[in-house]
Parts: C-alpha cells; sequence; structure tokens
C-alpha cells in the first residue's frame, strides 16, 4: 500500500508540472507595444551656427537699414549709436511701432538672431523680422515682461485700415526662458521653406508642450529686420548686435 501511494503521489507531480506552459514568442510580443504603433516625440531644432551677416552697429545705421513707422510719430523715437550698441528712446503717450529694414538684401531660408537689453519700464517689446517686402514679413516679438508673440503682418490690410498683424499662437505667451527685468536677451526667428521657429536663449520655445513649428507659405522671401514697440509708455533699450545665420 505504501508503495502505491507513493507512485500515487508522483504521478500527481508529474501532471501538475506538464501543465505548467511557457509564454512562447507571439505571447510576449502581443504583451508589448509595437514599434509602429509608437508615436515619436517631437525634437527640438538646433540653432545653426553658419554666419551669414553681423551688424554690431559700427558704422551709420542709415547706411545699411532704412525705417518704417508702423504706428507712432517719429519724433517720438530717438536713437543714437555708441560703443557697439544702437541705443533706442522712446516717448509717450501713445502706443509705437518702429521697424528697421536692411536694404539691398533677400533671404528665402534665413534665421535672423539679435542680442538686445532693457533698461526701463517692463511693458515693452522687441522685434525681429524676416521675408519683407512692400507685402509684409514675419515678425517674432519678446517682452521684458517675460512674453513673446509670432504674427504675420499684412500690408494691405493695413492700407484698408484694418489690424495688419495675424498672430500664429495667442495674443501673448509667457516664458520662462525670457530674462525679465533690465537683463540681456537673445532672440531669434527661423523662416525655412514653409516653417516658423521661435528660439530664446538658445533655446526652441515650446507650446502646447511640443517644439513651437508654425508652417505659412504666405511669403516666400524678403529683407530681415527689427524694432521696437512701446504701450504708451517710455521705453529705453539697445540692440547690441544684429545677425543672419543660415538655417
Amino acid at each position: 500500500m505504501k508503495i502505491k501511494t507513493i507512485l500515487g503521489i508522483m504521478l500527481v507531480v508529474l501532471l501538475l508540472a506538464a501543465c505548467k506552459v511557457t509564454p512562447s514568442a507571439a505571447t510576449k510580443q502581443d504583451a508589448e507595444p509595437l514599434t509602429s504603433e509608437l508615436q515619436p516625440e517631437p525634437t527640438e531644432s538646433v540653432l545653426s551656427e553658419d554666419l551669414i551677416m553681423r551688424d554690431e552697429f559700427d558704422e551709420d545705421i542709415n547706411n545699411n537699414w532704412g525705417i518704417k513707422i508702423v504706428s507712432g510719430l517719429e519724433d517720438q523715437l530717438i536713437w543714437s549709436q555708441s560703443n557697439g550698441k544702437f541705443h533706442l528712446e522712446i516717448q509717450p503717450p501713445n502706443d509705437t511701432n518702429y521697424a528697421f529694414f536692411r536694404k539691398d538684401t533677400s533671404y528665402s531660408n534665413v534665421t535672423v538672431q539679435a542680442e538686445v537689453e532693457n533698461y526701463g519700464q517692463l511693458d515693452n517689446a522687441f522685434s525681429l523680422m524676416c521675408r519683407a517686402t512692400e507685402a509684409g514679413w514675419y515678425e517674432l516679438r519678446i517682452s521684458s515682461q517675460g512674453y513673446y508673440e509670432l504674427l504675420r503682418y499684412d500690408q494691405y490690410l493695413a492700407d484698408e485700415g484694418k489690424n495688419a498683424y495675424t498672430n500664429f499662437v495667442e495674443s501673448r505667451i509667457g516664458s520662462t526662458l525670457i530674462k525679465s527685468g533690465e537683463d540681456v536677451n537673445v532672440f531669434t526667428l527661423s523662416c525655412e521653406d514653409d516653417q516658423l521657429k521661435v528660439f530664446i536663449n538658445g533655446e526652441q520655445v515650446y507650446y502646447d508642450k511640443r517644439p513651437l513649428t508654425i508652417e505659412d507659405t504666405t511669403y516666400p522671401e524678403g529683407t530681415i529686420g527689427f524694432g521696437v514697440l512701446s504701450y504708451g509708455k517710455e521705453v529705453d533699450i539697445t540692440f547690441n548686435y544684429i545677425e543672419t545665420l543660415k538655417p
């Protein structure tokens, strides 16, 4: 009886061991997400170091740049050049928008970059433009208050007495990349093919948790520009340099 009992127990153990199944390769693959189903992570762009032009404002600004008064009065703007800096002051009380465009240049794909320094009120804006013609341009603005805007300017709408600006994002977007107050900022607008990208102090800005890339084909080529805006208050800033790079 003891031998039969032992044999019975051994038979049960062998049957239980046979019931254990090792998952097959197909079962393992089904438990894991397929590579083709994974969504690619958005990647940041890297700024090029291929310099095309750099202006440190050693020469008379009128030699290479022309001014356009988008809004305001000409005598509200006071500018001077000293020690390689272009100093601009705006007098109140009304809103103003002044732009300087490079003469005799035209680019289809270009990155325009500038270093700006604020000395006065925070309620201001500094601008960069690309693909500018008589028809309009693309424009990036940053403010010492810590926000940016990316816009398109349409001269036809301006001539019709309408709002000439189309904002590609919201009216103003806050960014921790901007050094607020009386500090130095480097801001950059990349115009390549049908894409516009924004960089602040060397880093591409994010919008809706993705690197901001705007697609627009309105303006295929044109010159570059920079400018300053005030919102009814006194503004005191300098542009330390402006340069163009290959995208």
